[in-house]
């Protein structure tokens, strides 16, 4: 049996992967929405980057928590609080959000009408 070698063994290159691959969707995403002028797929786009950043302000909060030895940390807890923080960042950029989406959306939209993609 070979084992892969390039599979991450820490939470942090793995988290570091997933936040690339989440970027990178993001900007296929947003050039896919500026080609076709389509609105709707800009704002998705615009909501999946306040995600991101709501989840990475999350992660970097949570750092800062001392631990109190109630719950030792575990490999199995940082796969939890991590899986924990993208779903609360993703329900928390849907709707009005933190704002962020809005005015990116704003800017964005701009662009698309007047047909300048830069």
């Amino acid at each position: 049996m070979k084992i892969n070698n390039s599979i991450p063994i820490n939470t942090e290159q793995s988290a570091y992967q997933k936040d690339k691959v989440k970027t990178d969707e993001f900007q296929t995403i947003l050039e896919k929405a500026q080609e076709q002028k389509d609105e709707k797929k800009l704002l998705q786009a615009c909501q999946n980057f306040e995600s991101i950043f709501l989840q990475m302000m999350l992660k970097n909060m949570r750092s800062t928590i001392t631990e109190d030895g109630f719950i030792e940390k575990s490999y199995d807890r940082e796969i939890f609080e991590g899986m924990y923080d993208e779903k609360l960042s993703e329900e928390m950029a849907k709707g009005q959000g933190i704002g962020l989406a809005q005015q990116m959306y704003k800017q964005l939209s701009k662009q698309i009408k007047s047909g300048n993609n830069e």
